[in-house]
């Protein structure tokens, strides 16, 4: 899929945009170390009915990542909706993403129609100090800057075996773009446990994507999303038990369906 692009600018901040299709507006923010790119797959399927962009985080992908600047995560998300005068678009993140799009939900409910979570990070106390070996969110990353495209993309195959192939190469610029080694200071990271208050806050329909696959990476656990769907009554949660943190990667027609079916149920002004 081949995207439009442009820029917003955020105190002085460039915020890099892809965006393609049309009907109600979608808006989508990627996990740590990714780019907006890394939603091509799924958004060559959204776009035939939603108007979808997506976006590169501060430090990631075309994006600015100034050292000395405030800012990032939900207050980024809101601002861009708020530059290309989005009419209460649908919001969906993965990971460091979705944790963008709860704090934006949560505090401008009034901008938002719906919003989709793929695998937060939201861990329960017992769960905190436990990061699989394999998991994405690990603090560090190998030196993709001094690896080529190909390499990058073999050794991705390697470690992602369960992933489509066409999910290598834009994972694999991203890794190229990224621009910041520690994932535990990314801007908008909430502080353990600070997921429950910002739940609390939102009241727009939201869907809870997790998944089962630990050995993957998977973050949120039946006992979390259950803490989750108490502490929000407006959620819905779906588990895709061979899916680790990288669901819609590693459960891409399911994520879809799901994805698809929450969507549709909201399309229509309220």
């Amino acid at each position: 899929m081949i995207w439009d692009e442009g820029d917003v600018f955020l105190d002085g901040v460039k915020i890099h945009y892809y965006r393609r299709g049309s009907g109600h507006p979608l808006v989508l923010a990627h996990g740590a170390s990714d780019n907006g790119l890394c939603w091509t797959r799924v958004a060559a399927v959204l776009v035939r009915d939603h108007d979808v962009i997506a976006y590169d985080a501060r430090f990631h992908g075309l994006s600015d990542g100034p050292e000395n600047v405030q800012g990032g995560g939900g207050p980024d998300l809101v601002g861009l909706v708020e530059k290309l005068g989005l009419d209460r678009p649908a919001i969906m993140g993965h990971s460091m993403g979705a944790g963008s799009v709860a704090a934006a939900a949560a505090e401008r409910p009034d901008l938002f129609r719906c919003a989709i979570l793929e695998d937060p990070a939201w861990r329960m106390p017992a769960d905190a100090s436990v990061a699989p070996q394999s998991s994405p969110e690990r603090p560090q990353m190998p030196d993709y800057r001094s690896m080529t495209i190909e390499e990058i993309m073999a050794a991705g195959r390697q470690r992602n075996p369960m992933w489509h192939e066409d999910e290598f190469r834009p994972w694999a610029l991203s890794k190229k773009q990224f621009r910041r080694r520690n994932l535990e200071i990314m801007p908008g990271a909430a502080s353990p446990g600070a997921w429950r208050q910002i739940i609390q806050k939102i009241t727009c329909p939201i869907l809870l994507v997790t998944g089962g696959n630990r050995e993957r990476g998977a973050i949120v656990t039946p006992e979390a999303a259950e803490e989750v769907r108490r502490l929000c009554p407006t959620l819905e949660v779906v588990r895709f038990e061979r899916a680790g943190h990288n669901i819609r990667r590693e459960a891409f027609q399911e994520f879809v369906a799901a994805v698809t079916a929450f969507l549709a149920a909201y399309q229509v002004a309220s």
